[in-house]
Order: C-alpha cells, then sequence, then structure tokens
C-alpha cells in the first residue's frame, strides 16, 4: 500500500514538473513572440505583479486581439515598451537558457538561434556565450539590416544596463561591422549614424555618472566626424561639461575632440599657429572656460586635468613662435603670469569646514610645479613671477601646500586615502624644513 502511495506521490510530482516545464515553454513562446511583433522596442521593465495588473491589457492595438490569456497576464507591450512580470522572470530565465543550449548542441536555424539569444540576453546581459553565438551569425554574412536591428538590441538592454561591459563589447563589434559595410558601398556619410550615437550616449550618461564605457564609445566615433561634426560636438558638451564638472569622462572627450581639429588643422598644412586662426581662437577660449569654471567649482580636479592638457600645448606653442618670431610682448610670460595669479588666489582663499578651498590649494600648486616640471625653459619666468606675488619659489608652493595637508591630516579633515602625490609632497617638505637652504633645483629632481 505504501509502495502504491509512493509511486503515485511520484507520478504527481513528476506530472507538476512537466507541467512546469510545458508552462516555462509556453512564457518563452509568447516573449519571443511579442519581441518579434514590435521590432522598435526600445525600454523594458520588470514589474511586481501588482503593478503589472494595474496596465490592464497587455497588447496594444497592432497586435492580435485574440492572443492568449497567459500572454495578457505576463507581458505587456505598447508604444515600444516592452513590461514583464517579475513573478515569471525565473521560469522565463530558464526556460530561454535550456533553448539557446539545445540549440548549441543541436544546431537551429540562424533565426531560431537568433530568437532564443535574443530573449536570453534581454534577460541577463552578461551572458558573452549568447553575444558570441550572435556575433558568430552576423560574420557569416554581411547584412545591413540585420546590423541595424542588433544595433537596436543593444541599445534597448544599454537602456536599463548603461554599464554593461559585455554589451558595449558587442556594439562595438556591430558598429564596426557597419561602419565596414558603409565604406565598402561607398557611402561615407556618417551625419545620421554620428548624430544617433551621440544622443544614445547623452541619455545612457545621464542615468549613470561617470560611465567611461559610453564615452569610450563616442570617442571611437570622432575619427568618422567631419570637421564641422567636430566643432558642433565640442559645443554641444560644453553644457554638459558645465553641469558634470566632477565627471572626468566628458572632459576626456573634449580633449578627444580638439587633437581632432588638431590633426585637420596638421592636414591642411597650416602654420603652427597663427593669433586669427580658428585653432587659435578655439583653444584660448577653451582655457578661458576652464579658468572660469575651476574658479566657480572648488576642489575639482578634472578640470585641473583639463588645464593641464591645454597647457601643454599651449605653452608648446607659444615657446615655438617665440623662437620663430621674437616680439617685444612675450606670450610665454603674460601666459605664466595669468597661472600665477590663479595660484595666489587659490593659496589666499579663506579655509572653512569644506574640503574644497583646501584641495584647491593643493591642485593649483601641483598644477605650477608640474609645468615647472614639463617646460624647463619657463623655470626663470616662473621664478621670478611667484617673487611678484610675494612667494618665494617653488619650495614655498610646497610648504605653503604642506601645511594645508597635515593640518588636516591632523585635525581629521582630509579623505581617508589621500593622493598618492599629495603623500609624496609631504615627504618632500619634510625633507626640505630640516634642511632650509635647499634650492628650487632640489625641488623639481623629485618626480611628483
Amino acid at each position: 500500500m505504501e509502495q502504491e502511495d509512493g509511486s503515485a506521490a511520484a507520478a504527481a510530482e513528476q506530472q507538476a514538473g512537466g507541467a512546469e516545464e510545458q508552462l516555462a515553454e509556453d512564457l518563452l513562446h509568447h516573449f519571443e513572440r511579442v519581441l518579434h511583433s514590435d521590432p522598435l522596442i526600445d525600454e523594458v521593465g520588470f514589474l511586481h505583479p501588482t503593478q503589472f495588473n494595474s496596465l490592464g491589457c497587455g497588447q496594444d492595438g497592432d497586435s492580435a486581439p485574440q492572443a492568449p490569456e497567459l500572454q495578457h497576464r505576463y507581458f505587456w507591450c505598447r508604444d515600444h515598451k516592452l513590461g514583464i512580470s517579475a513573478e515569471i522572470l525565473p521560469k522565463l530565465y530558464r526556460a530561454a537558457r535550456d533553448a539557446y543550449y539545445n540549440s548549441r548542441n543541436a544546431p537551429l536555424p540562424a533565426t531560431l538561434l537568433m530568437s532564443h539569444t535574443k530573449a536570453l540576453l534581454i534577460l541577463c546581459p552578461d551572458l558573452l556565450t549568447a553575444w558570441n553565438s550572435r556575433k558568430m551569425v552576423l560574420s557569416e554574412k554581411y547584412d545591413f539590416t540585420k546590423l541595424k536591428d542588433e544595433l537596436q538590441l543593444c541599445a534597448l538592454i544599454l537602456s536599463y544596463s548603461p554599464k554593461n561591459e559585455s554589451t558595449w563589447s558587442h556594439s562595438f563589434f556591430c558598429r564596426r561591422r557597419w561602419v565596414l559595410k558603409q565604406v565598402a558601398e561607398q557611402h561615407q556619410d556618417m551625419t545620421e549614424l554620428v548624430e544617433k550615437e551621440s544622443v544614445l550616449v547623452k541619455e545612457i550618461a545621464e542615468r549613470s555618472k561617470m560611465n567611461y564605457r559610453a564615452w569610450r564609445h563616442r570617442c571611437w566615433l570622432i575619427p568618422y566626424m567631419t570637421r564641422k561634426q567636430v566643432l558642433d560636438e565640442l559645443k554641444k558638451s560644453t553644457r554638459w561639461s558645465e553641469l558634470h564638472v566632477a565627471d572626468n569622462c566628458c572632459f576626456h572627450y573634449r580633449r578627444s575632440l580638439l587633437l581632432a581639429l588638431l590633426d585637420s588643422h596638421l592636414e591642411n598644412r597650416e602654420d603652427s599657429l597663427s593669433w586669427e586662426s580658428e585653432t587659435y581662437l578655439l583653444w584660448k577660449e577653451e582655457l578661458r572656460w576652464n579658468e572660469m569654471l575651476i574658479r566657480r567649482y572648488q576642489g575639482r580636479e578634472s578640470l585641473w586635468n583639463h588645464r593641464r592638457f591645454l597647457s601643454q600645448w599651449w605653452i608648446q606653442q607659444l615657446l615655438a613662435v617665440e623662437k620663430n618670431c621674437p616680439s617685444m610682448t612675450s606670450q610665454v610670460d603674460l601666459f605664466i603670469t595669468q597661472e600665477i595669479d590663479l595660484l595666489s588666489e587659490c593659496l589666499n582663499d579663506p579655509v572653512d569646514d569644506f574640503e574644497e578651498p583646501r584641495i584647491q590649494a593643493e591642485l593649483s600648486g601641483l598644477y605650477i610645479l608640474w609645468i615647472s616640471k614639463q617646460f624647463p625653459a619657463v623655470n626663470g619666468k616662473l621664478k621670478e613671477r611667484l617673487h611678484s606675488v610675494s612667494i618665494m619659489g617653488l619650495k614655498d608652493v610646497l610648504y605653503q601646500i604642506s601645511l594645508l595637508v597635515e593640518g588636516a591630516l591632523r585635525y581629521g579633515g582630509a579623505p581617508q586615502q589621500p593622493r598618492r602625490a599629495l603623500v609624496k609632497v609631504i615627504k618632500i617638505l619634510r625633507h626640505l624644513r630640516n634642511s632650509r637652504k635647499c634650492s628650487d633645483s632640489i625641488v623639481l629632481s623629485h618626480q611628483l
């Protein structure tokens, strides 16, 4: 009797398991049908059942009104927005995963493989094996339409997983293939692609701060831009940068744009620097804009890093011009004076309970020391200008910074992990205090 009861229980359990498996397969079938019916879906949401029920019926007017009850209950699609009930996610994922692995063991038509992997990657974008399977299908034959659909899938996944490395990697692959296809067909105009990708990256950057993957992709597009497009991108990114001054990614993008403009400048065989040239005026305006941001937003390392980039090229050009065309007014001297005035202002800002004034003083001092290290030719002018603002020399700059840093460390006001460069500054200053006769040349011998 007990044996019969055990057999009946096992049969019931097996039947229940079969029903669960059939339900999961049905869910996957309906999910893939929804994705196929609307290839322009641009947003996906995973909703709690209570939220899902408040949406009402599932499909929009364009879908089949006789859609199964299962589809109404767990899937909602309207205006290219897809909602999936969180209640079915485990079952749906297992069904999609099993369908994909089965297709690998027993090769299916490419259409079914792409359908299974699309459903699986929307649920789990980190599955590199599935991305690679799609790459293999796309690599067999150049199909412009398929590549375009693949870009749509990448944009969809990045809309809710903006820092997913697997998706960005696959996105790069598809875009390169797309570019090669266009070049092969002699369609060189990249205006539409650049515009769409720039909008995509901007939206992703707004949702996910400091997303270097998105900005890296935007930098990859720069070589395909015309000079006019580069100038437009530089102008568009100005406002965004002003609102995200701590995001070094957007300033790196601006630097890439400026370097692209320099490359086009050299390709046109223009002079290295002309006071009336577009490049000169553009660089001068970038320096002025950067200084305005530094004064407005204290203690932002990304702004000082950007200034180092700008100053390096600027001083090189000014020195080259002075060497070839000496004049009564030294442009290098004027620029050094401007930078020393900025240093003096940063060092003399009143210290408060916040970190910004102290960090601003540190960054400004390290910036001047960086100039002295990069351009030994300006050390004489640098020392002279430091004296003019009551700073005895580079040693005094280090001394003032160390007082701020050590005071903050003593009273617990400094960050828990100070920058290695600043720790080295303190070590240098301890040595200098023990030897007050040290010259500025000793200071410059240390690699900051």
